[in-house]
């Protein structure tokens, strides 16, 4: 399991809390995250959004969520999560491993 801390992308995006990432499945664990309309999760390299993989529209700002990774995906290829708002193509959290 690998476990880190959410951060926000920017000052007008401020996150917090929990990812963790354990085998095909990640938990933003007890997060608070900035609304913004159409949030995606995506397990990137580096916070590249364009090179990631869709794992799921974003269930929630707060709370814990999970997401299951994609049975052709393998993690361990990826060194982060973005948080991401598809409508402004702007990063609004990050979690890098």
């Amino acid at each position: 399991m690998r476990t880190t801390e959410l951060k926000g992308a920017d000052p007008e995006h401020p996150a917090s809390g929990t990812v963790k990432l354990d085998g095909r499945q990640i938990t933003l664990e007890n997060v608070s995250i900035t609304e913004a309309p159409d949030g995606r999760v995506i397990l990137t390299n580096k916070h590249d959004e364009p090179s990631g993989i869709r794992i799921g529209p974003l269930q929630g700002f707060t709370g814990t969520h999970s997401y299951e990774i994609p049975v052709d995906t393998n993690p361990d290829d990826f060194d982060s999560v973005t948080i991401w708002c598809d409508k402004f193509k702007v990063p609004i959290g990050l979690a890098t491993f």
